[in-house]
Parts: structure tokens; sequence; C-alpha cells
């Protein structure tokens, strides 16, 4: 009967010990997936620019090539459509 009893606290004292431990993990864990998801909305913005960028500096490279001015009024307009 002793023994069983000290079976009985054994194993209350290892689910007292276990519950916040897994608790804390669980917390952490969630943790590195709500930063996981802004560093990928970050990485999705800088895409974003980076491409914004490059077409912008193909246009421009494609009015210097026929000679023409730039045009912002037209780089406007092309993101004005985009936002729609």
């Amino acid at each position: 009967m002793k023994s069983s009893k000290l079976l009985v606290l054994a194993v209350a004292a290892a689910a007292a010990l276990a519950v916040p431990l897994v608790m804390a993990q669980s917390a952490a864990d969630k943790g590195k997936a709500g930063e996981a998801a802004q560093n990928a909305a970050v990485d999705k913005a800088q895409n974003e620019a980076e491409q914004k960028a490059k077409r912008r500096a193909a246009a421009a490279a494609q009015e210097k090539a026929k000679g023409e001015q730039s045009a912002p009024r037209e780089e406007e307009e092309e993101e004005a459509r985009k936002r729609r």
C-alpha cells in the first residue's frame, strides 16, 4: 500500500513538472511561428520593391534607347492601374 502511494505521488510530481515545461515549449513555438510570418511579410514587401525598381529601370533604359524623355505621368498611370 505504501509503495502505491509513493507511485501516485511520483506520477503527480512528474505531471506537475511536465505541464509547465510543455506549455513553455508551446509558447516558444508560437513565438517562432509569428516571427516567421513577420519575416515572410518583410521578404514579400522587399521583393515587390525590387521588382518595381527593376521595371522602372527597364522602362527608363527602353525610353533612353528610343531617345525619348522619361514620362513620369505614364509611370503614375501604370501604378494606379495596378492598385485597382
